[in-house]
C-alpha cells in the first residue's frame, strides 16, 4: 500500500474498545484502566504486527488509558510504541481528541488533527452549522 504513495494508519492506539463516554472535543472520556501484562497480551499485538508490517502513522485515540489521555499518555506513545516496537513513523491524534497542547507533544504525539466544537454548543446556533462555523471540521 505504502509503495504507491498513501500512508497506513493503525488506529486507534491503545485500549480503544467502545464508542460510548470516549471523549473527545473537550468531553470528559472514561478511562480503559489496563494493566501491563494484559496490554502487552492482548491489546498491543495488533498495533505490534502494523509496526512489524511497516505502517507510516498510527492514531492516538479519544478515551483515556490508565486515568491519561491516549493522546499524551508517554508511556504508551513514547514507551511501548516508539521505543518499545521501534516505531519509525508518526502519531497523529484522532479527530478532537488532543486535550491539552503541550502534555500531548511531549507524550509523543506528532500530528494534531483538529477538533469539531461547533457540534455542542447548543446556545449558539450558528456554530452548530459546518458550512458556517468557525471551528475546524472533518
Amino acid at each position: 500500500m505504502q509503495s504507491t504513495g498513501v500512508i497506513a494508519c493503525a488506529k486507534h492506539f491503545i485500549g480503544n474498545e467502545q464508542e460510548h463516554f470516549r471523549g473527545g472535543s473537550g468531553e470528559q472520556a472514561e478511562s480503559s484502566d489496563i494493566n501491563d501484562r494484559t496490554l502487552h497480551e492482548l491489546y498491543l499485538w495488533p498495533f505490534a504486527e502494523s509496526v512489524r508490517a511497516g505502517a507510516g502513522a498510527v492514531m492516538c485515540s479519544y478515551q483515556r488509558v490508565n486515568q491519561t489521555y491516549a493522546c499524551e499518555n508517554s508511556k504508551l506513545l513514547n514507551g511501548i510504541l516508539k521505543e518499545e516496537l521501534d516505531f519509525q513513523g508518526f502519531v497523529v491524534s484522532d479527530w478532537g481528541a488532543v486535550e491539552s497542547g503541550i502534555n500531548t507533544a511531549l507524550a509523543g504525539t506528532d500530528m494534531d488533527m483538529p477538533g469539531f466544537f461547533g457540534y455542542v454548543t447548543p446556545s449558539l446556533p450558528d456554530e452548530n452549522n459546518p458550512a458556517i462555523s468557525n471551528d475546524s471540521y472533518w
